[in-house]
């Protein structure tokens, strides 16, 4: 008889591959993003709850979808790809939003870096610009995927749907 521990992290492992082959499947990164979250006042730092950077990140990237496709995004659905995954919820950690972004074919990285520098500005909660660098691969989605299932936040996962030319 197998024992109902291994039985339940073969099937954890199994839904996670099946999240992480589900993620890499939605985009094609070109661009790679972190975006940090919290604010240090004096010796205290305070960082967001995961809902909070959970909606925070959601609508930067609608922000952004709308800043790349304007009235198209709404009137024909079109939309950059993202993949997001959220770390740093220990206690001693800070919070912050790994994303890989496929932006409009059309569209030069320096643009759309300068889009995301404005879908992301400094807030309460954001401190910095985002960091960006770009990527050649799927080598970054492994990188966010590294914590699996935990980090991933599908709400925040969007498949690519550009205007065909």
């Amino acid at each position: 008889m197998k024992s109902p521990i291994r039985h339940s992290f073969k099937r954890n492992l199994r839904n996670d591959l099946e999240l992480t082959s589900w993620a890499k499947s939605l985009c094609n990164c070109r661009l790679a993003a972190t975006i940090t979250f919290g604010t240090g006042r004096g010796a205290v730092i305070t960082s967001p709850s995961i809902r909070t950077t959970e909606e925070i990140v959601r609508k930067g990237i609608k922000r952004l979808n709308t800043l790349c496709y304007k009235n198209l995004a709404k009137r024909k659905g079109l939309s950059i790809g993202a993949i997001t995954a959220i770390e740093g919820k220990g206690p001693f950690t800070r919070i912050h939003a790994h994303i890989a972004f496929e932006p409009p074919p059309d569209m030069s990285s320096k643009q759309f870096i300068s889009l995301t520098d404005r879908a992301f500005k400094r807030s309460k909660w954001i401190e910095q610009r985002p960091y960006i660098k770009e990527c050649w691969n799927q080598n970054w989605i492994n990188y966010l995927l590294k914590t699996g299932q935990d980090g991933l936040v599908p709400s925040c996962c969007f498949t690519a749907k550009h205007q065909i030319a």
